[in-house]
């Protein structure tokens, strides 16, 4: 579907990434049209080149004399199942790499550790980023330091040595939102865990234990399913869940793809949300805000972690950036949850 039309008169000046807005491509159909790579079908080529043009795009020259000289890349290495997560990691290193003048490729780990230790020999590598779970991945990360490859790791559960990381508090925010939950009225919430491997995942449950310890409540078994952080695995856990003998009157579930999932299985099932269930999530990814009902979830701010990480390889970090980058997060309350009935 086309995204919104961008404002020509606006004096900032254009992006790629508004041209793929305005193309209704992804940034890097984008990149591989600018760059005259063959494996583009003629429509979405003129699509693209037709948005370049509406747009008045132009490369950075100072990207472009860079690239001529010195090209400089970014290697982004991912495993995690959720597509409107890492689009939102995509996108944050890009639009830090298209300002610096750096280029980007994204990979999905189903290689092992050669595939990404062959990097070693590319001249033009400026580093690796390690989205999670690969962050947690110590065989790994003992091979890029021993072939000398530079790396950022995304929200891991703990430093390893002087490697920089960015991240949030999960744990922290898993608290907040079933502190939240419970003080609509809820006392007995579900929760849907992601993968045991995963160190977000960990951090979530472990936050949604504590609030409920802190008020005097105890996860019940029946009522905790394990998902993977897609979309189909929410379902399996969500009809788990709801088919207790006693349900619950909310669900936490460790991310929103998982919590989407919850509302399409409470539809299937009859149930009103929030009035028979309320539904929260995690990340704020866009999908989020597009569901209906809209979600209450927790906001990570995943592209300016993401464009973090990319400015710390090329030697952009922000000023007065330490080893350990910790960025904010915030609780957004939609339609999804409400007191329970009675």
């Amino acid at each position: 579907m086309q995204g919104p039309t961008i404002d020509t008169h606006d004096r900032r000046p254009a992006t790629i990434v508004d041209v793929a807005r305005e193309a209704g491509v992804s940034f890097k159909t984008v990149s591989r049209v600018l760059n005259g790579e063959p494996n583009v079908r003629e429509p979405t080529r003129a699509r693209v080149m037709e948005a370049v043009r509406a747009l008045g795009y132009r490369a950075n020259p100072y990207a472009r004399n860079l690239r001529a000289t010195q090209s400089r890349l970014i290697a982004v290495y991912y495993s995690n199942p959720s597509r409107n997560y890492t689009s939102e990691i995509e996108l944050g290193v890009l639009q830090r790499c298209n300002a610096e003048g750096f280029n980007a490729i994204f990979e999905k780990m189903t290689g092992g550790i050669d595939s990404l230790v062959s990097l070693r020999g590319e001249p033009d590598l400026a580093g690796v980023i390690l989205v999670p779970p690969l962050t947690e991945d110590l065989a790994l990360i003992r091979r890029l330091i021993e072939a000398g490859i530079a790396f950022v790791r995304l929200a891991p559960s703990e430093a390893v040595g002087e490697a920089g990381h960015v991240s949030m508090d999960d744990e922290l925010a898993a608290q907040e939102i079933t502190d939240y939950l419970i003080g609509l009225g809820h006392r007995r919430i579900g929760f849907i865990a992601g993968p045991g491997d995963h160190p977000q995942a960990r951090l979530r449950e472990a936050g949604f234990q504590t609030s409920l310890a802190r008020h005097g409540l105890k996860p019940e078994p029946g009522l905790v399913a394990v998902g993977d952080f897609h979309f189909e695995s929410g379902l399996r856990a969500a009809e788990e869940i709801l088919s207790a003998s006693d349900p619950p009157t909310a669900i936490f579930a460790s991310n929103d793809d998982m919590a989407a999932s919850v509302l399409a299985v409470a539809y299937r099932k009859g149930l009103r949300i929030p009035q028979d269930l309320s539904v929260a999530g995690f990340d704020d990814t866009p999908l989020a805000s597009v569901v209906s009902p809209s979600l209450t979830t927790v906001y990570q701010p995943i592209r300016e972690m993401a464009a973090q990480a990319a400015g710390r390889l090329f030697g952009k970090a922000d000023p007065g950036a330490e080893t350990a980058i910790v960025l904010p997060h915030r609780m957004v309350v939609r339609e999804s949850t409400a007191p329970p009935k009675g």
